[in-house]
């Protein structure tokens, strides 16, 4: 009998966004191993708590020191709270995701001298939205953790380059693995987005699923709809999702004239359900790494339209990404041609089980 591997997966936040889904998933495939135990750690209750202990019977840890802006000795604390519940469970992996787990939870790992410690690279925007010498100042932590960090995990090849442009770990520790989501088509429920707001069948959908925050940039997605809605009618621009700008951008959108043209609802649990209904997928990001909602968007074969951002050019080709600086003219045209092609994208990027075999020790 092969002997038991426990692993921690530490993450700040459990909201059902990017880097959440993705340590759903892992615990999902990892309910295939009989060897692996997995169990997560976060800073709140929230639904990715709710999905992993009732749909998979994972255990989580809730560490309350690890949600709250940057305070020193807060920030001790958590880094504390994670260094016990590490020495009293004896992990053999931890594997840590987002910006201040990955901190605090290779630190302690490392203290406390687990084997395997990986952290998985969800885009390095945590890093670029800074400029000058506190870019610096991020790029040298990230460079001092990779250190005490067995394996860097990253989810582009854009990503992969990026480090070694910052000279973030040794080559050597690089591991690509592509983001994945399991889409259960036949349980998605049909129309409804347009049952919701009344939306006629002769209405084309232009629309997005994200936090509304600075990443995702909700006022660019605005000012393309302001453009485009200048010559075509038939149109309604939804962004489902909820976040810090939600009310700046709602206020953007009565500025504008827009209200009863383009909606933003809020956050929906169900937003793949939303984007069902979509004619086409806007994403207007300054920051991402490979966004969960262009892998539903391409599982249920929604046309693509996108900032080239991250690594979404790797996934969904260069014909479907618009470059900075960009005209809204140009994108506009580019809307019409996804509308009018229906185009569909295949994704040829499954390597995701690689995470199983990270978890060895040997």
């Amino acid at each position: 009998m092969r002997k038991e591997i426990k692993v921690l997966q530490i993450i700040t936040k459990a909201e059902w966004a990017g880097a959440q889904r993705v340590v759903y998933e892992i615990c999902k495939i990892s309910k295939e191993y009989q060897n692996l135990k997995i169990e997560v750690a976060t800073g709140e209750n929230g639904i990715l708590v709710d999905k992993l202990e009732k749909d998979l019977g994972i255990k989580v840890h809730i560490l309350k020191n690890l949600i709250h802006p940057i305070n020193a000795f807060i920030d001790y604390k958590g880094y504390k709270e994670i260094e016990r519940l590490i020495r009293e469970n004896h992990y053999d992996v931890v594997h840590c995701h987002s910006t201040k787990a990955g901190i605090l939870g290779r630190l302690a790992a490392n203290k406390v001298g687990v084997k395997r410690i990986i952290y998985t690279v969800h885009g390095y925007w945590p890093i670029l939205q800074y400029h000058g010498i506190r870019r610096k100042m991020a790029i040298f932590l990230e460079r001092y953790l990779a250190k005490r960090t067995t394996d860097l995990v990253l989810i582009s090849r854009s990503d992969v380059e990026l480090s070694k442009r910052m000279k973030i770990g040794d080559e050597e520790k690089y591991r690509l693995i592509y983001n994945r989501i399991t889409v259960e088509k036949d349980k998605i429920e049909n129309g409804l987005l347009r049952k919701e707001l009344n939306i006629d069948n002769n209405i084309r959908i232009i629309g997005n699923v994200a936090r509304v925050d600075n990443p995702k940039n909700p006022f660019l997605f605005i000012d393309i709809a302001n453009e485009y809605l200048k010559e075509n009618n038939d149109v309604l621009f939804v962004w489902v999702g909820d976040g810090s700008l939600i009310q700046q951008a709602k206020d953007y959108v009565e500025k504008l004239n827009l209200k009863e043209k383009v909606k933003f609802i809020g956050f929906r649990q169900n937003g793949i359900e939303y984007m069902k209904d979509f004619d086409l997928l806007l994403l207007t990001s300054n920051w991402e790494g490979v966004p969960i909602t262009i892998l539903e968007a391409i599982e249920l074969k929604i046309p693509i339209l996108s900032t080239d951002v991250g690594g979404i050019k790797e996934i969904i080709g260069k014909n479907s990404v618009f470059g900075m600086p960009y005209s809204i003219s140009e994108i506009c045209k580019m809307i019409d041609k996804k509308l009018n092609s229906r185009e569909i994208i295949e994704y040829n990027f499954d390597n995701f089980s690689d995470y199983i075999k990270l978890y060895s020790i040997d």
